[in-house]
């Protein structure tokens, strides 16, 4: 059976750290396909978006034309509403009856995992990813909770990658070089459109 990884987040803006993460993924677990799919709000985080919609799905896009394994796809965006997993995966669950479902949540997010939308049944949809920074934190977190036992997930411990977007961010606004944390295409399109403060005639190299 074929298997598709998603893989949500603000990605405000996606960076290089986002595409090693989702390499990985794909080929540790030998996925057919992996989606990227932006979010609109994301519940249970607290957090503003700088990038409009249109422009967090160009920058995907143009960060993995060269992986033709990867994909965006703008359902979540495209239906201006708080953006839950559960009706995210139903949604590609109708598109892609006949396959494994595997969806990829960071270490900061699997401690939340048990209050999200309609888990229950969230969880008999798809198969979790946990994508660890703290292999013997995020261990403890899950033998901790019998709500784990309950759900099917997988653990990836990755190489550690500290970059984050809200670093990215603010080292454009310190007009601080951003050169090798994001795709050149990306960090092109960024400098075009001005964002998060950035321009050609700014940019420290």
């Amino acid at each position: 059976m074929k298997k598709i990884g998603l893989y949500g987040g603000s990605f405000d803006p996606v960076h290089i750290g986002h595409l090693l993460t989702a390499t990985n993924v794909l080929e540790t677990l030998s996925l057919d396909k992996l989606i990227f799919i932006p979010s609109n709000i994301t519940p249970l985080k607290d957090s503003k978006l700088r990038a409009t919609n249109e422009e967090r799905f160009k920058m995907i896009k143009l960060s993995i034309l060269s992986m033709p394994k990867f994909e965006v796809n703008d359902y979540e965006i495209s239906r201006q509403s708080v953006s839950y997993t559960y009706n995210t995966v139903k949604y590609f669950k109708k598109i892609y009856p006949n396959v494994d479902l595997y969806f990829i949540i960071g270490t900061d997010r699997v401690r939340d995992l048990n209050k999200w939308y309609r888990i229950d049944e969230l969880s008999k949809l798809v198969t979790f990813i946990f994508v660890a920074r703290d292999s013997d934190r995020l261990e403890e977190i899950v033998e901790e909770s019998e709500f784990y036992n309950s759900i099917k997930y997988v653990i990836l411990n990755l190489p550690i990658i500290e970059i984050s977007s809200s670093m990215i961010r603010d080292k454009i606004k310190n007009l601080q070089s951003v050169e090798y944390l994001l795709e050149k295409d990306c960090l092109r399109y960024i400098e075009e459109k001005s964002l998060y403060e950035i321009s050609r005639n700014t940019r420290k190299s």
